[in-house]
């Protein structure tokens, strides 16, 4: 059984374990039996997404972010990555750590495989924590779908337009993998999560950013309506709320999941 120390404010070690024949880099923190929380980063990241918003739940919640395969150090899965390889993935490490029934945050990607995770296992999942996810087929704008065009697209231009498209989903401090442009190409046509949306029964937050230019905000009204229990948050941000708007997202997270927190802000920006 793999067993990782408690993390604290300065100590966020990384850890290694075999999944289906793959390593899978994870970071693990807070006390043991405490309810847990596992962080899902976006398209191109990795368990750093999610470090400042870890060590601050760790104070009280028992805290898992891992390395989805074929990011951050996770081998890839080999082939065809699919949306269920990616969940299973995620709730084997679950089991593994015998960490009960959790909460998962996600974001974009992240929150993508939580929905499938969600709707496929609903015995691993307790809430929901879904940030700009992928989840309804979005407008794409030219230069994405000029670098998806047969020939020239993938190759010529995809070197001369790419660095914008990426910075788009990825951001600007992001170090994207080559399975970075396979999973933007696949969350532009996300038919597989929407149809699960409506199996989802967890308890759910949702929070999007109102200047998100991959996907509207008004996906969120959408997803909070056809997930029932949900409660929706507009943040005034863009795509990356937990990095744009920091604190009142640790506010959010830390009110739906139960834990105080001492950075909650004195106003609110969020309309829900």
């Amino acid at each position: 059984m793999v067993r990782a120390p408690e993390m604290h404010d300065d100590d966020v070690t990384p850890f290694d374990v075999q999944l289906r024949g793959r390593r899978v880099r994870y970071i693990a923190g807070g006390p043991r039996d405490a309810p847990a929380i596992v962080l899902l980063h976006g398209v191109g990241r990795d368990h750093a997404q999610w470090v400042p918003l870890a060590r601050s739940l760790a104070r009280s919640r028992r805290v898992v972010a891992l390395d989805l395969p074929g990011f951050g150090v996770s081998e890839p899965i080999r082939g065809v990555t699919r949306w269920e390889e990616l969940a299973e993935t995620v709730l084997d490490l679950v089991a593994l750590l015998e960490l009960g029934r959790v909460t998962l945050l996600g974001h974009s990607l992240g929150a993508a495989i939580a929905i499938v995770a969600a709707a496929d296992r609903p015995e691993f999942v307790e809430r929901l924590i879904l940030v700009s996810p992928a989840c309804y087929r979005a407008p794409r704008a030219l230069d994405e779908r000029l670098i998806s065009a047969p020939l020239l697209g993938p190759t010529v231009l995809r070197r001369l337009l790419g660095p914008a498209v990426l910075r788009r989903h990825v951001g600007l401090d992001a170090r994207p993998t080559p399975l970075s442009w396979s999973m933007i190409e696949a969350l532009a046509s996300p038919a597989t999560i929407e149809a699960r949306v409506p199996r989802v029964r967890a308890p759910s937050l949702v929070i999007w950013g109102r200047d998100d230019r991959v996907s509207p905000w008004t996906h969120g009204t959408r997803l909070a309506r056809e997930l029932g229990s949900a409660r929706l948050e507009i943040l005034d941000c863009a795509h990356f709320p937990e990095e744009e708007r920091p604190v009142i997202f640790e506010s959010l997270v830390s009110e739906f999941v139960g834990v105080r927190t001492r950075n909650a802000p004195r106003s609110r920006d969020a309309v829900g």
